[in-house]
């Protein structure tokens, strides 16, 4: 018999939150499927938008996975080549490359190329993570333009602050990237500032969006839900009950023994834990729907079991199946008690967890 562990995911809707992008964008969208598509499946992910504008990944070692299974689309590698060799691997497989930092042209230089290679510049907008200064870009600019083996694409920024939380900041961002005569059109939106359609003064039918979370089914802003912004949740995690057992008042439940009993109680046993990527940190009363019930984690989070009080729903028994999130648990929900967000939740599913494709 397979674990009942799984993760559901519906790729009608995935494709549903791709176009709701496409609607809010001022030009092309390239969805996000980096780190194994947030957790759904890079290549599954890339099948599921086989006409996407393309798409964006981390690395070349990502890239080069979507070009094995015959994904032809155009191919962002947001961090860039490491070195010359991963620049020659993205002149054959024709992969687009960020350019952030001058030594990644000088890289270059070492490398032979057998075709051009499409350039993306990164400017530093306030994120003071990767990309070069405005002031800085000029140089950068002129160097990609004498060299005939690379095209300029795009600059591109990344936004530290787009779902608002620090609106001087995200203003000042935009007057940097607004500021400056670029030769070519602007790469400036992620979810957030996609659903926001906050660069709008900004961007034009050339620009390119570049949403993630929002594609998966959770709100890039703290202030909207997923539903109230028109997603649709794309990943259901499901268990099952394996066993259920009564205890009584004053008894503990669970490693360390941090839920005791109030009065005499039943108790389900769950089929999921931290080994399958659900958060160890999950507090006592994170919820759950098993049969239509929102039930209460009880105890801490095992490894591969946790522990939930379903002394209020007599019909839940041995067989039933369990939501953790998806339909009707909102994963941001599950996130917040958790002190973390969707995509940390989405990424640190394990492979033992089995992706079941759903449609409609």
């Amino acid at each position: 018999m397979t674990r009942p562990t799984q993760a559901f995911i519906n790729w009608s809707h995935f494709r549903h939150n791709y176009q709701l992008a496409k609607q809010k964008a001022a030009g092309r969208v390239y969805a996000v499927i980096k780190a194994n598509g947030y957790g759904h499946g890079i290549v599954a992910c890339a099948r599921a938008l086989g006409d996407a504008d393309g798409f964006a990944v981390a690395c070349v070692d990502e890239a080069l996975l979507l070009r094995e299974a015959g994904i032809k689309r155009p191919v962002l590698v947001l961090q860039g080549a490491y070195d010359a060799n991963e620049w020659q691997l993205a002149s054959t497989h024709d992969l687009q490359l960020v350019v952030h930092h001058a030594q990644q042209l000088e890289q270059r230089a070492q490398a032979l190329l057998e075709n051009p290679v499409a350039i993306w510049l990164k400017v530093n907008s306030g994120m003071n993570r990767l990309g070069v200064r405005a002031e800085e870009a000029e140089s950068l600019l002129a160097h990609i333009a004498a060299d005939e083996q690379l095209q300029l694409q795009h600059v591109m920024t990344h936004f530290a602050d787009a779902d608002l939380a620090q609106p001087e900041a995200l203003s000042a961002a935009l007057e940097t990237m607004q500021s400056c005569d670029w030769p070519v059109s602007l790469s400036v939106s992620n979810s957030a500032a996609t659903l926001t359609q906050l660069a709008a003064d900004i961007e034009t039918s050339d620009s390119v969006s570049r949403p993630g979370i929002m594609l998966y089914g959770s709100s890039p802003l703290a202030n909207q839900s997923a539903a109230e912004l028109g997603l649709k949740t794309v990943m259901s995690l499901r268990s099952q009950v394996i066993h259920t057992h009564d205890v009584k008042a004053g008894e503990k439940v669970g490693y360390g023994g941090n839920w005791t009993a109030e009065k005499d109680s039943r108790i389900a046993v769950v089929a999921i834990g931290y080994g399958d990527g659900y958060p160890r940190q999950a507090p006592c009363g994170t919820p759950m729907m098993i049969n239509g019930h929102r039930c209460s984690l009880v105890g801490r989070v095992s490894m591969d079991m946790i522990t939930v009080d379903i002394s209020e729903f007599d019909d839940i028994q041995m067989g039933d199946t369990v939501e953790l999130w998806g339909e009707q648990i909102d994963v941001d929900e599950i996130a917040a008690l958790c002190h973390t967000i969707a995509y940390e939740l989405f990424c640190q599913l394990t492979p033992r967890v089995k992706r079941v494709a759903v449609e409609g």
